[in-house]
């Protein structure tokens, strides 16, 4: 049999046992893939030919099979299994001209701007928000040391004014008598007090600072004015400096300094309420008006009279007198205080006592 590419086709017996002969027997062709099926008898005669041509190492040409073979049945996609198959390499792909990677479209969501935005907003209010608290850190450091300095303030002036301020006592001829405060006014022993409370007294003394009780005579007595001045026998006291009232001002702090209810060398703080106060003021049964006032909310109770207002210099610039009374009960009124500025007690009480002394 021919065949058109000229490749020899091989003979390929199948059979469970190489030893024996097929039962029958394909033919493949190498180059189109023809197939034979032969009778038992003819694969028999076959298989002999196939043996002696590959023991003899020849391929079979299919001309030697015998002419009542049947006609070939095409076979489909058959390999020629004598042809040892060689890999095919896949097909290289054709070259391309790379393209530039595209441009990916645009997030979807907040422009990078916004984003931006939000930055700067946080970074603004971080900034703004650290600003604020060293401000108040500087405001409350301030307030602090402010306070501090309020503190060591008033103790000093305390400490530096106690010594001027006396306990005055007075006695009658019966039981009873009267506790009231003063301020020395000269190194010799002239004191101020207020009238009311010598007023009658024909017994005075003084309760010092020190703790020395001194007795003392009566130099004038001034009910109108509710002043008075006693002196006690004494050399190197320290006498109280005296400011000019003035120049006191409405808010100014203020320390009371006396005898309030006999606790000698008792002081309380306040500030100057107001000023130019108008007050009544009984003495000996007699009521007088004083005027030109200077009022505190300093506390002022009984035995703070004839004592010392003074100022955050340590200067007098008052005697506190009274407190103001509550209509409705008859009681002293927290917080209202008025004492006689210390101008007008200056002068008052100017011709009698020495100057220099």
């Amino acid at each position: 049999m021919g065949h058109e590419c000229g490749v020899r086709p091989t003979l390929v017996a199948k059979h469970p046992h190489s030893s024996s002969a097929p039962a029958h027997a394909e033919i493949y062709s190498g180059c189109w893939g023809q197939r034979r099926v032969c009778s038992p008898e003819h694969a028999r005669m076959m298989w002999c030919t196939v043996r002696r041509q590959r023991m003899s190492g020849a391929t079979m040409d299919p001309s030697d099979l015998p002419s009542n073979s049947p006609t070939p049945v095409p076979a489909v996609g058959v390999p020629d299994l004598n042809q040892a198959q060689t890999p095919t390499a896949p097909p290289s792909p054709s070259p391309r001209t790379q393209q530039p990677a595209p441009t990916p479209p645009p997030a979807r969501g907040r422009p990078q701007s916004t984003s931006l935005v939000n930055r700067a907003v946080i970074i603004i209010g971080g900034l703004l928000l650290a600003a604020l608290l060293f401000v108040i850190g500087l405001f409350a450091g301030h307030a602090s040391t402010g306070a501090n300095d309020l503190q060591a303030t008033t103790i000093s002036v305390i400490r530096n004014v106690d010594p001027s301020i006396v306990q005055v006592q007075g006695r009658g001829n019966g039981p009873g008598g009267s506790v009231g405060s003063g301020e020395i006014l000269t190194s010799n022993g002239y004191i101020v007090t207020n009238s009311h409370v010598v007023h009658g007294q024909p017994h005075l003394s003084v309760l010092l600072a020190n703790g020395d009780t001194v007795p003392a005579r009566l130099v004038v007595d001034l009910p109108s004015r509710d002043l008075a001045v006693i002196r006690i026998n004494g050399s190197n006291l320290q006498p109280i400096s005296v400011a000019d009232s003035s120049q006191v001002q409405v808010g100014a702090s203020a320390i009371a300094m006396g005898s309030p209810l006999g606790l000698e060398q008792s002081a309380t703080t306040g500030i100057v309420s107001a000023l130019n106060r108008k007050a009544e003021e009984r003495v000996g049964g007699n009521t007088f008006t004083l005027t030109g006032m200077i009022q505190t909310s300093a506390p002022i109770n009984p035995g703070n009279s004839g004592g010392a207002l003074v100022n955050l210099e340590g200067q007098l610039i008052g005697i506190p007198t009274l407190a103001a009374v509550d209509p409705t009960t008859g009681a002293a009124a927290n917080g209202i205080g008025f004492a006689i500025s210390s101008n007008q007690m200056e002068k008052i009480v100017a011709p009698y006592v020495p100057s220099g002394g």
